[in-house]
């Protein structure tokens, strides 16, 4: 068996086995997957990049520091299923883009695309939307496909609106999709569900969106398309797949929705399996089971070992996060927190922000820090009635991260696509864009605390 094969096998018996250990109640499952999870980072460690492989390696040095004057070696061994849920929603969630591709969904959005945008402004609107929409289900992955969309000479000569627009649509699907790692930590933590998170974290996604917009609008510039205008017919087969892929995105959504309120299971567990289910269904309506097994084989074989990083980054951060909790951090900051006053949630929440964005800037990812703040908070008696704002804050702090840090994947990303760097895409363009943003959304998050 190669070693790609290894590290798929690794992921997959701990995601699998997670989503099992969710109807089977044994003592056996959780160990089974904190092995599994074990042996993943083991084998991933050797081929992390530089700066991934010495953060996480740090992680688990401090990790096996604190539980060898703590509970001990095996307590922390069993503590890498931490996480598990987040990484079943990583490993899971992402099947959602075969049928997307196998539709030809996004040919159509590139009919719709190149018949519509005339203006800067008509193509930072609709790239931010699509980005937002799209990434909302396919995370990462939306971002190259979406660039790929608009990668014509007419739309090149506008290469900062375009990385504006995917930067700021996708950091707001952090605040409100079910199938992001933001929600899912804040869900899996604090005693919320996302039916009750999801109404403030749309809202505020769409506040940072119409800013955007108005931000946009106000330099428009027109753009010269140089291309055969597409024909009635094939204009309207294009909106008419466009509207049943948004169809199936929110119907999905119901789904996930209803089964959180009728079934005795978590978000957390019902997202990886409403991806598993629904993409399963979905894709054979487009390709025959050989070939959507193919496309699975694919995913494993290739897709599956480039999370890698993240992957392993979530690993080492729930059990780093479990053994400072066991060390008693937990006690220290809320200690910390009442010798100095800090002891209602909207003073704490700025603060909240500027540790993960000091943090993210100086390469230490937001998991590892939200992880550690959710952990905390969670289990305060000082912030018990204040989950959800608390949720909020989180998530519009790493919001903003996402969108200025140099060290953001989605920036890193960006940059890439584009032959810039990451420090351009994320400071330069969207820094004080992203300042704005966050100020807003404070202000509406003080709003729901204290009028709703």
């Amino acid at each position: 068996m190669s070693y790609i094969r290894l590290q798929s096998t690794g992921i997959l018996l701990m995601g699998i086995t997670y989503l099992i250990s969710q109807f089977i109640d044994s003592p056996l499952l959780p160990k089974l997957v904190s092995i599994f999870a074990f042996i993943t980072l083991v084998l991933f460690i050797p081929y992390l990049t530089k700066v991934p492989r010495i953060l996480i390696s740090s992680l688990l040095i401090l990790t096996i520091l604190l539980s060898i004057f703590g509970e001990g070696l095996l307590t922390m061994l069993w503590s890498f299923d931490e996480n598990a849920g987040l990484l079943a929603i990583f490993i899971f969630v992402p099947l959602i883009s075969i049928p997307i591709k196998a539709g030809r969904y996004l040919d159509s959005m590139d009919v719709i695309f190149t018949s519509y945008v005339r203006s800067t402004k008509q193509l930072y609107n609709y790239l931010a939307f699509s980005t937002m929409g799209v990434g909302s289900v396919m995370n990462l992955g939306s971002i190259p496909i979406i660039h790929q969309l608009t990668s014509t000479e007419a739309f090149d000569h506008h290469m900062d609106t375009k990385l504006r627009a995917m930067n700021r649509g996708f950091s707001m699907a952090f605040m409100w999709s079910p199938y992001f790692i933001s929600v899912a930590l804040v869900l899996s933590y604090f005693d919320i569900s996302w039916l009750e998170l999801f109404p403030y974290g749309f809202a505020l996604a769409l506040i940072g969106m119409v800013i955007g917009t108005i931000a946009q609008g106000k330099n428009s510039q027109p753009i010269a398309v140089q291309q055969e205008a597409v024909d009635e017919q094939t204009l309207k087969n294009a909106r008419r797949k466009v509207m049943q892929l948004l169809t199936l995105i929110i119907t999905m959504t119901g789904i996930t929705i209803l089964l959180e309120q009728f079934v005795d299971l978590s978000m957390i567990t019902i997202v990886p399996l409403v991806a598993i289910g629904f993409s399963t269904v979905w894709t054979l309506f487009y390709l025959s089971p050989k070939q959507f097994a193919e496309k699975l084989s694919e995913y494993a074989q290739d897709r599956l070992p480039k999370m890698g990083n993240e992957l392993s980054l979530f690993i080492a951060a729930g059990a780093f996060g479990y053994a400072i909790i066991q060390a008693g951090a937990s006690d220290l900051v809320i200690f910390f927190l009442q010798s100095t006053g800090i002891t209602h949630v909207l003073v704490l929440l700025p603060l909240i922000a500027l540790l993960i964005n000091v943090l993210s800037f100086i390469g230490i990812h937001p998991i590892i820090t939200n992880t550690a703040l959710a952990t905390t908070f969670s289990s305060s008696i000082i912030f018990a009635g204040d989950h959800l704002i608390l949720s909020l804050g989180i998530l519009s702090g790493w919001m903003l991260t996402i969108m200025i840090s140099p060290f953001s994947a989605t920036n890193l990303m960006v940059g890439n696509l584009v032959g810039s760097n990451s420090l351009r895409v994320g400071y330069k363009l969207n820094f004080h864009f992203g300042l704005l943003i966050y100020l807003v959304q404070y202000l509406m998050i003080c709003g729901f605390y204290y009028f709703l």
